[in-house]
């Protein structure tokens, strides 16, 4: 697939300035596979590396079609859990959420919602499992997944701030559970 990439875009390997992969949240043996990859690739080809969140791919991918701007975002995870977060995007910075991102309990996302004043609109694939009655200030959108095409402006704006990691550095986006 790699290889068929480059061929795609008339490059090769010699000629990749940086490398980018999805740090999770997510499936651990999809993350864990990118992130190897992506190590790899910074080891061999001596470049840099820049780690993006899952989450923050997934509001890139709803600003892309929709123009959406405030977004809250569940992605399913274990039983009973999703994994949770809330993307303002802001045109100097991007998207700002990566630090409201957390495993939570389904049963405590009403109580986070009656909490919102403004309109959200919802994505990811964890609401098909919440039960939610009267969301009024939230809309559902068909955005379930990420794309890795939403990784590239994400990555072009660390590349500007020049947010450049060691190899070393990049590990899973692990989450710790909220009640």
């Amino acid at each position: 697939m790699i290889k068929q990439i480059l061929k795609n875009a008339d490059i090769t390997l010699r000629e990749l300035n940086y490398v980018a992969c999805s740090k999770g949240p997510g499936r651990f043996t999809g993350i864990r596979i990118a992130i190897g990859i992506a190590q790899s690739f910074s080891l061999s080809l001596k470049i840099p590396i820049l780690d993006i969140s899952t989450l923050s791919i997934i509001a890139e991918k709803a600003w892309r079609k929709y123009k959406i701007k405030k977004i809250l975002i569940a992605i399913s995870a274990k039983l009973g859990q999703v994994y949770w977060g809330e993307y303002i995007r802001h045109d100097i910075s991007l998207w700002i959420g990566e630090k409201t991102e957390s495993l939570i309990h389904i049963n405590t996302i009403e109580k986070k919602m009656k909490n919102f004043k403004e309109k959200w609109t919802l994505v990811g694939d964890g609401w098909e499992k919440i039960k939610f009655n009267n969301f009024s200030i939230s809309k559902k959108s068909k955005i379930l997944y990420p794309n890795a095409q939403d990784i590239i402006p994400l990555a072009l704006f660390k590349i500007k701030k020049k947010e450049f990691l060691h190899f070393t550095e990049v590990s899973n986006n692990y989450l710790d559970t909220l009640f």
